[in-house]
């Protein structure tokens, strides 16, 4: 077992995941703090301060006590999850007999295992240090919705990325009317994309 500690923001469950091809599943949340991006309207908290710093065991005994109906499936996700994924963390966790879902911004190629992964690209945040990785092979991508997403930039996607789960998603703030609008002409325009609303926001669950 690795000796790091993890710098966690919250681990919370049991809640049910909100987005994508997994939305409706019974699941428990792994949230790491810290990020490499500073997205626009950005919704979550993942500020290192306030977050604490636990080892794989910690992490694992949390999960199975969360986990109150064995749905054995957990979200990791942050903040960008690839700065701190690990495989010594990936093995006690799946070891556990959870399925991992990672939820990642696509500058990183994570590190340990993953059973499924969900890319959302945004390179329009990314500083100029900061570029998409080559290597990375999502399960299934999701576009959020802005002034910046067009037919021709869902089109690098689907060259980038080849995957069998495509997702657009309107962003839920002040704007969210207009790029709701936009999403819908989006998915009508490309059909092989979907819309992924955030589930967890209409149904008011963590």
């Amino acid at each position: 077992m690795s000796a790091r500690r993890y710098l966690v923001k919250e681990m919370f469950g049991p809640t049910l995941q909100g987005e994508g091809a997994h939305a409706g599943r019974a699941v428990v949340f792994l949230r790491f703090a810290a990020c490499n991006l500073a997205c626009t309207g950005c919704d979550t908290d993942f500020d290192p301060e306030g977050a604490v710093r636990y080892s794989a065991d910690e992490i694992v005994a949390r999960l199975r006590e969360l986990d109150t109906g064995s749905a054995r499936r957990v979200i990791v996700t942050g903040g960008e999850p690839t700065l701190q994924w690990d495989e010594p963390l990936s093995a006690a966790i799946r070891g556990a007999g959870f399925i991992v879902h990672m939820e990642s911004n696509g500058t990183r190629v994570p590190a340990g295992t993953v059973d499924w992964l969900t890319v959302s690209p945004k390179p329009q945040h990314h500083p100029a240090s900061v570029m998409l990785a080559d290597d990375v092979r999502p399960s299934e991508l999701k576009v959020v919705v802005d002034d910046t997403v067009d037919e021709a930039v869902l089109e690098r996607y689907e060259a980038r990325y080849p995957c069998e789960h495509y997702f657009l998603q309107p962003w839920m703030d002040d704007r969210y009317p207009q790029t709701l609008a936009k999403t819908m002409a989006l998915v009508h325009a490309r059909p092989r994309w979907r819309m992924s609303v955030q589930l967890h926001k209409i149904l008011g669950v963590p």
